[in-house]
């Protein structure tokens, strides 16, 4: 993604790595031993794609079948560190998950993601899952569901996502998500089984590179269709996918993974349990993009009135989620002084 391809893996035809790598001294992760493989997909003619793209999938239950996968996009240091984070392992283990990062996929033209997953980087993904349904022996990876987490750019990718393939996403996760005209989050209307698929879309409340109200439009115009997501703003936080948001996050898929149909991709979200949030809006920039902070957080059953002048900020499944996403909010931004 921001990267480019390391010598070692440039020019080279779909291959596979086989590495047993211990926790200590990879992931971190105590007594555990994560087996990780290798992939490259090549672009095909027409798609907006200079070099082939790379997928890593790590496996942390040899022995256990595969119920879904949960893709990272590679987008700097700090979504490689949640992809490695223990806590992060620790939920996929637990929910028979595999970890997915796809890298190194630039358009031919700027060197940045192209971001319409119809212009290569759908088929691209879905491709890898197959290619690695074979390298590793587990054939339920052809159809196993994905759940998707974008920062930025690939923020926008994950959102396009969704409509792209329906059938194959449980959920998404939309972190800082935007990109440039016609291609922002504002372009965007899914529909149809799309429409079904849990989100969550995060924001930071001085994130002066794609705002606040882009992403909040992007969440409400489809919260009134039905959808079953939700907003959650750091009020401190600028444009980085901080790891303050890693318990919310896993704290949301949990609940929504547990409501996942045995026999279903998507999970089954019914918004008449759980909670509704809402939220004040208070600006704090009147500019480019404009800029709004979430306060006076509340949550109600969905047959109560929302609070007074406040606005919806989506489905909240359990009270853990709920408490969750009102700690999300005024969390102190920690990325300058602690994160690597």
């Amino acid at each position: 993604m921001l990267s480019s391809a390391s010598p070692f893996w440039h020019g080279m035809r779909a291959t596979v790595v086989l590495l047993i790598i211990s926790s200590a001294s990879r992931c971190g992760l105590a007594q555990r031993v994560t087996t990780s493989f290798h992939t490259v997909v090549a672009p095909e003619s027409g798609e907006d794609i200079a070099d082939p793209c790379n997928y890593e999938l790590r496996i942390l239950s040899a022995n256990q079948r595969i119920r879904g996968l949960f893709v990272v996009f590679e987008r700097g240091p700090e979504l490689q560190h949640f992809y490695e984070e223990p806590e992060v392992a620790a939920f996929a283990e637990q929910h028979d998950l595999a970890m997915l990062m796809p890298m190194n996929c630039p358009a031919k033209d700027h060197g940045d993601i192209d971001v319409d997953p119809n212009r290569g980087l759908g088929r691209a993904l879905l491709k890898a899952v197959d290619q690695l349904s074979a390298i590793t022996g587990h054939p339920e990876l052809k159809t196993a569901p994905l759940v998707v987490m974008g920062f930025s750019g690939a923020g926008a990718l994950v959102a396009r996502l969704v409509g792209f393939a329906p059938d194959r996403i449980a959920a998404a996760i939309v972190s800082h998500g935007g990109q440039a005209s016609p291609l922002n989050l504002d372009t965007i209307t899914l529909s149809g089984a799309a429409l079904k698929i849990p989100e969550l879309v995060l924001v930071g409340g001085k994130d002066e590179v794609v705002g606040t109200e882009v992403p909040y439009g992007y969440f409400l115009k489809h919260w009134q269709l039905g959808s079953p997501w939700l907003f959650a703003t750091q009020n401190d936080a600028g444009h980085f996918c901080n790891e303050d948001a890693t318990d919310l996050i896993l704290s949301w898929l949990n609940a929504v993974l547990q409501s996942r149909s045995s026999k279903a991709s998507a999970a089954v979200a019914d918004r008449n349990k759980g909670y509704y949030g809402y939220f004040r809006k208070e600006p704090t920039d009147q500019g480019h993009p404009r800029l709004v902070q979430a306060r006076d957080l509340k949550f109600e059953r969905p047959s109560e009135a929302p609070p007074k002048n406040t606005v919806p900020s989506g489905w909240l499944p359990t009270r853990e989620v709920a408490l969750s996403w009102e700690r999300f909010a005024n969390l102190p931004d920690h990325h300058a002084s602690l994160k690597p």
